[in-house]
């Protein structure tokens, strides 16, 4: 079967969350991805928890149709493999911090001189520039920084932290637009470039209407963020919750009447006083009955109404489920959220489990011209393992 980036070859130095799941992405649409890891241990994921069969399962939901090359890139055997990967491949993605691989040679630089149709991608915290551009962080100082943090807090004002790698995954989801952009940019020009995509960056773009909002002079908050009673979380009899998204009349309407409250029509949007009655009002309502019954009342009401769900309820007995793509990890079987893009003719695939540490070396190295007695050297010294 023809996938969508068939003959695509990527070169993928990231770790952790970001770079990977972009890498994996690409790979779900049929580029070869190779994953060059530092021996001993590989990218840190490997050792995150839980399990999964008789690897990470962190590791196995970030790297599926990848193959694994262990280099080591302090010595000049290793960089000199990776430059002559570099001189094959089609996209190099890094996610070192700026100025850390140019010290050894594989910078964009000299990597697109040797290569010019080679699409460049750097994916760090806070970009190429800038007063932050070398200093170290994680998805929840990206968020802080970008007024997400700030912008969500519980009953008493503390910025609340998602379960979900928010701006991790933003970010592995602009490099992947980013990429496939520079991919179709050298359809036209014939080259490549280099692609500049941060964590940072990529979390004010999930703020763009909140961070608008705030320029004008408008606070955030006020808009839908449970201020409004057509637009919030309600607890039910239970303790379970229900997300209320009544946004339109029509909806509204139908919710009202659902729930026997004819006099709050055309009350969602109002403010202070009067708005907090119809919230209570509501609230006494969803509070009589357990979620799932309300529910199986609210099943052929079109209100926007639907259950909060927890992870393992989502990914069992929701409608998640069906988005599950199961993979081999050791003699066990993995299920994890596939791959979110769907193609009709040219469809994403699982054609590999994560692969296991240097477990592609050999077969990548060989393809890349090395000989046997070459690539044994290689090992023997401890360039490539």
């Amino acid at each position: 079967m023809t996938t969508a980036l068939d003959g695509l070859r990527v070169l993928d130095l990231s770790r952790y969350i970001p770079g990977p799941y972009c890498a994996m992405l690409l790979g779900d649409l049929g580029a070869d991805v190779v994953k060059v890891e530092e021996p001993p241990f590989g990218d840190p994921t490997r050792a995150l928890p839980p399990p999964g069969g008789e690897e990470s399962a962190a590791h196995a939901a970030l790297n599926r149709n990848k193959r694994s090359l262990a280099v080591d890139l302090r010595t000049p055997a290793g960089v000199e493999v990776v430059r002559r990967l570099a001189a094959r491949a089609d996209v190099f993605l890094e996610a070192f911090r700026p100025g850390a691989l140019a010290r050894r040679g594989l910078g964009p630089e000299p990597l697109l001189a040797e290569n010019p149709r080679l699409v460049h991608c750097s994916l760090t915290g806070y970009g190429q520039e800038g007063p932050k551009a070398t200093r170290a962080g994680h998805d929840i100082d990206y968020l802080a920084l970008g007024g997400f943090l700030g912008g969500n807090r519980d009953a008493e004002g503390r910025p609340v932290l998602p379960m979900a790698q928010v701006a991790d995954m933003a970010g592995a989801f602009v490099a992947t637009i980013a990429i496939l952009a520079a991919l179709q940019a050298r359809e036209r020009t014939g080259k490549g470039q280099v692609v500049d995509v941060s964590l940072l960056g990529s979390v004010a773009a999930l703020m763009t209407l909140p961070a608008t909002r705030s320029l004008a002079g408008k606070d955030p908050a006020d808009e839908l963020t449970g201020a409004f009673a057509c637009y919030r979380v309600y607890r039910c009899r239970d303790g379970r919750h229900l997300a209320v998204g009544a946004l339109e009349s029509k909806f509204w309407e139908a919710l009202c009447r659902a729930l026997d409250m004819p006099d709050r029509i055309g009350r969602q949007w109002e403010r202070g006083p009067r708005g907090q009655e119809t919230i209570a009002a509501c609230e006494r309502a969803f509070a009589t009955r357990d979620r799932d019954d309300w529910m199986r009342a609210l099943n052929d009401v079109e209100a926007c109404v639907e259950p909060v769900l927890d992870p393992t309820e989502a990914f069992t007995t929701g409608p998640a489920a069906r988005l599950l793509s199961e993979q081999a990890s050791g003699s066990q079987r993995l299920a994890t959220p596939g791959c979110p893009v769907r193609l009709r003719d040219t469809p994403a695939t699982t054609r590999r489990a994560a692969p296991r540490l240097g477990e592609h070396t050999r077969e990548v190295l060989a393809e890349a011209g090395y000989s046997a007695d070459q690539i044994e050297g290689m090992r023997q010294s401890g360039a490539v393992a």
